[in-house]
């Protein structure tokens, strides 16, 4: 065996997931050897007499090599965690135990040391929370009458889109559709995208929206954008913006966003996905993607980091709200598969969880090359962000210190919150009588299909609401919005 540094060793062997800082007991990687020839040259012939683990630079540790597995294990000094590797027919998967009772329904308790290790799901944690549990036979269910739906209707809706791009949506350079889901409860967070996107003269012709409403149909056209309404898939979507996250009305648009990417990856084309409550600081083709010699080529799907590195989110902690993929064998499987897999979104409320959950097997099963952007880097900032403590971050944001390509309002509780936040940000644009209504109901719009001149504010509009959170200005004088929490400023 050796070890060698983990810096160096992640540069070297690209694990595509957002990696951990570094700190005292998490410093180097150990490699152990099948046999003494795939040991590193200089330490061969020590091998047999060696008291201690050499180190050896990540060149030299892989240099005999012609195979190597990867495991990514915890580093917290909170489980008393043994690894066993076994000589058996080979496996790709790690097999979970733990000492915890069974319960009279098949699922277990907490974990007792007094109890014997017994294999449980990797979802299980120390407080018998289980973050995978199979979905039940009325979620099958419901899954089911949706795909039944979606595929007796697969047909009609490809040609629909087709007649669309063709005399309509302008894909860029021919081949990438930006894509994008919304119901007339979030409209305002649309507009405000567009808002934001004009105020920065971002071309946003090959942005396609996915409406799950009439209302909302009419408004994204208004807008300037290309926009799909299907009655057969879409017309059980309430139309009302989800009043927390991973209630009903929210699983139901989480779905519908599966739909849609996978729906564009059939067409052929490649795709970057977003949510509503996303802006643009550059544009997310021209200047990152598609960017000629960009170092996202190599890669067939790219993600934001989420930020929140739980049991659930594990290994990747990919945001399902910002993501690009490259159409190509792999990528359509792997999204043919979240499609089917849709029982899994109800059953836990997130189409993040299930869409990693299948992303990790199929980087195994198929070798797909999947990057994401970790948390700790500038480009993609979001929720984790927005809510540091230090709030060092959005302090470099609003200097201009840091110039990323989007800002990403996750981790919020509702839409009013992302709209509070926009403003105090200095990044809502959308006038107040057009919030919350449908274009016959904004006054001058009835009769033009250009709302931008109607409900765009070219200068943002700056609101304070809480002095805790960030504010492009000092917003001391608002309540907190987290009970004992000081002021941003």
């Amino acid at each position: 065996m050796a070890i060698t540094p983990k810096s160096n060793f992640t540069e070297l062997i690209d694990l595509g997931v957002p990696l951990d800082k570094i700190k005292t007991g998490s410093t180097h990687v150990l490699i152990l050897y099948s046999q003494g020839r795939a040991m590193p040259t200089a330490i061969q012939e020590q091998s047999l007499k060696q008291t201690f683990v050499p180190e050896v630079s990540h060149t030299e540790a892989l240099e005999n090599c012609d195979y190597l597995n990867v495991q990514l294990v915890d580093h917290s000094k909170s489980r008393k965690q043994c690894l066993a590797l076994v000589p058996q027919y080979e496996s790709y998967h790690l097999q979970k135990w733990m000492r915890v009772p069974v319960k009279a329904n098949g699922f277990h308790g907490s974990l007792d040391r007094k109890q014997p290790l017994r294999l449980v799901s990797r979802g299980l944690n120390g407080k018998a929370k289980e973050e995978f549990p199979p979905p039940g036979k009325g979620v099958t269910e419901r899954a089911f009458a949706m795909l039944k739906t979606y595929l007796n209707s697969l047909d009609d809706v490809k040609k629909d889109l087709k007649d669309l791009i063709q005399n309509g949506l302008k894909p860029y350079n021919d081949k990438v559709i930006i894509v994008m889901v919304c119901n007339f409860g979030q409209s305002e967070l649309l507009m405000n995208f567009v808002c934001h996107a004009r105020s920065k003269n971002f071309d946003t012709s090959s942005v396609l929206v996915f409406a799950t409403d009439t209302e909302t149909e009419d408004l994204a056209k208004s807008l300037g954008l290309a926009a799909y309404y299907d009655e057969r898939n879409f017309g059980h979507i309430p139309s009302e913006a989800a009043k927390r996250y991973g209630d009903n009305r929210f699983t139901a648009m989480m779905v519908a966003k599966i739909v849609c990417v996978q729906l564009i990856s059939h067409l052929g084309y490649d795709f970057l996905f977003q949510d509503v409550d996303i802006l643009w600081y550059k544009h997310p083709l021209s200047d990152y993607f598609v960017k000629p010699g960009h170092w996202t080529e190599k890669y067939d799907a790219i993600f934001q980091d989420d930020g929140g590195h739980s049991v659930r989110y594990a290994p990747y902690s990919a945001n399902s709200g910002f993501y690009y993929v490259r159409h190509n064998d792999r990528t359509r499987s792997f999204l043919n598969t979240l499609l089917m897999s849709s029982d899994i979104i109800i059953q836990t409320d997130s189409h993040q969880q299930a869409m990693i959950a299948i992303l990790n097997e199929h980087v195994s099963l198929y070798g797909l090359r999947v990057k994401v952007v970790s948390r700790d880097e500038e480009d993609m900032p979001g929720g984790y962000q927005w809510n540091m403590k230090s709030g060092s971050y959005m302090k470099a944001f609003f200097s201009g210190e840091i110039k990323p390509l989007i800002f990403h309002m996750s981790w919020t509780m509702n839409k009013d919150n992302k709209i509070k936040y926009f403003q105090q940000m200095g990044a809502w644009h959308v006038e107040e009588r057009c919030i919350a209504k449908r274009k016959n109901e904004i006054s001058g719009a009835a009769s033009s299909n250009e709302l931008t001149s109607t409900c765009c504010s070219v200068e943002p509009i700056f609101k304070c609401h809480y002095r805790d959170k960030p504010s492009v200005h000092p917003c001391k004088d608002s309540p907190p919005i987290d009970a004992g929490r000081s002021s941003f400023w």
